[in-house]
């Protein structure tokens, strides 16, 4: 991002001053609730309103055109109806204006060409200007630092109280959403949570900039820490990859919810790999890659948001959680939460837990978790115990249950508290089992604890922070460097749209991966003889382009001795293949020996519309599609990332060696893994999908076998296509309409 589209932006989300273009007296309407949030949050700059109809406007001088009005301000606020928007948009371009949200809707949200004209027009004119929009269809946006309520939102419209809480400790946690309502249900739930927002910002159609240009600029924001997104897609997914990269630099977790989980694959029916991995997949796969937390739901990514508002700059170190509550009950069911998130609760040393003996009651227990009982929480309050738990070398968090219906113990316990929060080096999350009083939310985020009021979400938000600790201290943005090639990787050919097994195991056996010996023929008796040579049984294959998927049309046979059952069934092969596929082109059958046995998995290559090549590992063999055990991650891999994601797998504990199984051989998978990933980088322009399934992973020191494989190369022309390579951010305003 160039400097002077930073400065750009910047005059959108600080701005100095603003125009109301189509203000209305009136609050029940949109363009009056816009001028009625932007007075009752005072924003601190000059204030002009433009309005044909009108001479004042609560106490404003109106101006009858941009044209007109004193002074070139910073940001325009459009409300007027679409059919005028590109005039004024342009009006304001003219005039010396950098930045602009349009609230007004009818663009490409109707999906009538009407509309689609009116939002080219907004494009083309952000893209002529170099200025910075916001929409059009946006429900604006809040900087609750200046503050400036940039929006008819009812919850912020109608909010009572300051944008921001005067005394939290926590630091300020952004929004960015394609939904103008899901965006301020953000605010709606976190302001009374006592959370800090220091932006809101929807971005409706996405004419102008959209959602990948927010993020970027408020990564920059010094006082935003957290982000918050909501989003359905983005117009330039590849440079997610880029800006999350950034965002892990500067320590910023990302929360994202991206919905479309359960739409339809588009994938390629010839691949498995494709089929498995979807596009919701896609990004799961880079959200995990860059250390971005998926978000489930408004309270959720609230919540989780809070233990890193708080606590940023302490993450729990590991996974293990203190637990203070004075209630058994509760203990016992926010213990049960933690375990279900992967968290532990370990008994307490001996030393911490002589220290918290000497305060409890004999009906009181200090295992862990630690019930003070009602009465010391009645006469000490929760600091003194906190204070010795947080010393506790056996734990990396302290979630403590209580019941904050009333504000009095926190009010009584505040000096303690505040000084606790100031000297702790671990994270330390309220969760109140009743509602959670005002009062005591107010006190304890001014202590430096966030208060919660779900369990399930209180130990989610330990388990994020602590996933998030984890990734940071093996985060290496050089890991998206492709490797520096030793020797040269074999080029597909462009003219040969699928390779079958055969060609495609010709290929592999370039790339030094192990594939069982096998002979293309094409009679029984040819077939007898490829057998004879083997020495061992036999797998006979039907080979043809038309076929991806052999046993589906009973090409597939196995374990064949002797040169009768051989001959016999090629025959029958090749009698079943044409009464299942008779427009096939049947290149021959191929014969191979039978593989040693070991855990069969499936590794695959497929290219998604939005991230490029992706590579993928699972559990393999036919019933890969029911099984659906699958782990995905960008290009390129190496070998620490090919650990980590077998490490993922459900069927791990097979490949460790299991009811007095051998341990499989990891080494020789990863190689494997990296290889694949080698050769995809090395064809990215041509390269579309490769499926290794079953690949048998032997005991260890016996390495892998690949039993088959397909290799699917692009149609068209590939050079003017999207490669896994991150975007050039380097960019200004482009022209670009929203698929909405």
């Amino acid at each position: 991002m160039t400097q002077r589209v930073k400065d750009t932006i910047r005059a959108l989300f600080w701005p100095q001053s603003i125009a109301l273009i189509g203000a209305s007296p009136d609050p029940q309407i949109i363009r009056g609730r816009m001028v009625e949030a932007i007075l009752e949050h005072p924003f601190p700059g000059p204030i002009y309103v433009v309005s044909r109809t009108h001479s004042k406007i609560r106490g404003l001088t109106c101006y009858p055109s941009v044209e007109a009005l004193p002074q070139a301000v910073d940001l325009a606020i459009i409300t007027i109806p679409a059919i005028h928007v590109g005039v004024a948009l342009e009006s304001c371009a003219v005039r010396g204006i950098r930045a602009a949200i349009v609230i007004s809707s009818g663009f490409a949200e109707e999906k009538s060409e009407v509309g689609e004209t009116r939002q080219q027009a907004i494009s083309d004119i952000v893209a002529r200007h170099r200025i910075a929009v916001l929409g059009p269809n946006a429900e604006g946006f809040l900087n609750g630092q200046m503050p400036l309520a940039a929006t008819f939102s009812p919850t912020v419209v109608h909010f009572e109280g300051e944008l921001q809480p005067a005394a939290s400790r926590g630091a300020g946690i952004a929004v960015i959403s394609q939904s103008g309502g899901v965006g301020f249900s953000f605010f709606n739930r976190g302001r009374p949570k006592g959370l800090v927002f220091s932006f809101v910002v929807t971005t409706g159609n996405e004419a102008g900039l959209d959602a990948l240009d927010v993020l970027e600029h408020l990564l920059e924001e010094d006082n935003t820490q957290v982000i918050l997104m909501f989003v359905e897609g983005f117009n330039q997914p590849q440079r997610l990859r880029e800006i999350a990269t950034k965002a892990a630099q500067r320590r910023k977790p990302l929360i994202v919810a991206k919905v479309g989980r359960f739409e339809a694959a588009s994938a390629a029916a010839a691949s498995h790999t494709a089929s498995l991995a979807g596009s919701y997949q896609a990004y799961q796969a880079i959200f995990q890659r860059y250390g971005i937390i998926s978000g489930s739901d408004s309270d959720h990514m609230t919540d989780v948001a809070a233990g890193f508002a708080y606590f940023s700059g302490c993450l729990p170190l590991g996974y293990r959680v203190g637990i203070l509550t004075p209630s058994g009950g509760a203990g016992a069911w926010l213990a049960d939460q933690c375990e279900a998130q992967g968290l532990s609760v370990p008994e307490l040393d001996q030393t911490t837990r002589d220290q918290i003996d000497i305060e409890l009651p004999a009906y009181g227990t200090s295992r862990n978790p630690v019930d003070v009982t009602a009465q010391v929480i009645f006469e000490l309050g929760y600091a003194p115990i906190l204070e010795i738990m947080s010393a506790s070398p056996e734990i990396d968090a302290i979630l403590v249950a209580g019941s904050l219906a009333h504000p009095t113990y926190v009010e009584r316990d505040l000096e303690a508290l505040m000084r606790l929060g100031q000297a702790i080096k671990k994270p330390v999350v309220f969760c109140a089992y009743t509602r959670a009083h005002p009062r005591a939310v107010e006190l304890l985020a001014q202590a430096g604890f966030p208060c919660l009021e779900n369990m399930s979400n209180a130990a989610r938000a330990i388990k994020a922070m602590a996933d998030y600790q984890t990734f940071l201290e093996a985060f290496d943005p050089a890991d998206d460097q492709p490797p520096a090639q030793t020797q040269t990787l074999p080029t597909l050919d462009s003219d040969i749209p699928l390779y079958t097994e055969h060609a495609a195991k010709e290929m592999l056996s370039q790339l030094k991966i192990s594939c069982p010996p096998g002979r293309l023929v094409t009679s029984a008796a040819e077939a007898a003889e490829a057998a004879a040579s083997f020495d061992s049984p036999v797998a006979l294959k039907v080979q043809s382009a038309q076929i991806p998927h052999k046993t589906e049309v009973g090409g597939v046979v196995l374990n064949l001795v002797g040169t009768d059952q051989v001959a016999s069934g090629y025959e029958v092969m090749m009698n079943q293949t044409s009464l299942h596929a008779p427009a096939a082109k049947i290149d021959g059958i191929r014969v191979e020996p039978m593989a040693p046995t070991g855990t069969e998995l499936i590794v695959g290559i497929h290219r998604d519309a939005d991230f490029g090549l992706l590579l993928s590992i699972g559990s393999g063999g036919v019933l890969v599609e029911v099984v659906n055990d699958l782990v995905t991650t960008p290009l390129p891999v190496n070998p620490r990332q090919a650990h980590r994601l077998i490490n993922q797998l459900h069927c791990r504990s097979l490949l460790g060696g299991v009811r007095g199984r051998a341990p499989a051989d990891i080494d020789a998978l990863v190689e494997l893994l990296v290889r694949v990933s080698d050769f995809a980088l090395a064809n990215a322009l041509m390269l579309d999908t490769l499926d290794l399934n079953p690949v048998i992973v032997h005991d260890c020191g016996l390495g892998v076998t690949v039993s088959d494989a397909l290799i699917g190369t692009r149609s068209g022309d590939p050079s003017s296509s999207m490669t896994c390579a991150p975007a050039d951010s380097n960019h200004e305003f482009p022209r670009r309409i929203k698929d909405v």
